[in-house]
Parts: structure tokens; C-alpha cells; sequence
């Protein structure tokens, strides 16, 4: 889903988060389960208001595997 479309906003309403496809490709190439975070589309967990903030969350930088 994106982040302003009827689909993310029902999601959101089901107590869902709206992550980014890096974190599926992140968790596969580390094979575990990362924390959702900073790869959150919205730019938090439960945004009830859908007008407020910018149209994108800027790009947060991941974390490298040393």
C-alpha cells in the first residue's frame, strides 16, 4: 500500500504500519527480522490524521552490517 491511499488508511485503522519494500529485502539479506522503524512509509506507527505532514517522510539512512 502507499502511504495516502484507501488501502493504507483501512490498514492503519486495523492497528497495521505501512513499511517500505527495503525492509523486506533488508531482513532477507540479514536473515532476521529487523525493527520496522525507520523504514516506515508514513513516519509513524498510528497516524490517525492523514492531512497533516509532508506528502513523504525523508529517506532515513539504514543501518550497515559491519
Amino acid at each position: 500500500a502507499f502511504a495516502r491511499t484507501p488501502k493504507a488508511a483501512r490498514a492503519r485503522a486495523q492497528g497495521g504500519l505501512l513499511i517500505g519494500p527495503a525492509w523486506i529485502w533488508d531482513c532477507q539479506r540479514l536473515q532476521r527480522r529487523l525493527p520496522c522503524g525507520p523504514y516506515l512509509l508514513d513516519g509513524s506507527a498510528s497516524s490517525g490524521s492523514e492531512g497533516e505532514g509532508s506528502e513523504e517522510a525523508p529517506p532515513t539512512p539504514r543501518p550497515r552490517p559491519a
